[in-house]
């Protein structure tokens, strides 16, 4: 049995897009909402800011706090939620196949996804680093193989 965590870059990752993304929100206001309209403007801004410094300083490290993958010879775990826990498991024996999703830089940030598909259903494992998604792609490859 072993566990995986989430990858630490992609946190930081994910929180310079928010950074970003509330910069091109505060231009784009200013720049395509008529002059006459600045209080709008202003109230757009706030809420941009507001809404990114909750879900990227606060939600973000919360949630990949509690993500956790576990991997034993019979099964794949993962645990989630920040405000409700999700419990999920997969047995290998029901998993019809697997995907790995890479990003480009994918060492740097850490958007590396491994998707097992079943009958009615799929399990994300999501923001692992590069060498833990493809321990576990190997991991379940052999545990399933096994079991054969």
């Amino acid at each position: 049995m072993k566990d995986y965590f989430p990858d630490k870059h992609c946190l930081l990752t994910l929180i310079l897009l928010i950074i970003l993304a509330e910069a091109i929100i505060w231009f784009a206001s200013g720049r395509f909402i008529p002059e006459q309209f600045s209080i709008l403007v202003t109230v757009i801004r706030i809420i941009a800011i507001a809404i990114g410094f909750i879900i990227g300083f606060i939600y973000f490290p919360l949630f990949f706090r509690t993500v956790r993958y576990t991997v034993t010879e019979t099964e794949i775990i993962r645990t989630s939620g920040v405000f409700i826990k999700i419990y999920q498991s997969v047995q290998y024996s029901a998993i019809q196949y697997t995907t790995m999703i890479s990003s480009p830089f994918s060492k740097i940030s850490g958007f590396n996804f491994v998707v097992f598909f079943m009958f009615g259903g799929q399990l994300r494992l999501l923001f692992l680093a590069r060498d833990d998604a493809e321990e576990i792609m190997k991991l379940a490859a052999h545990f399933s193989r096994k079991g054969e």
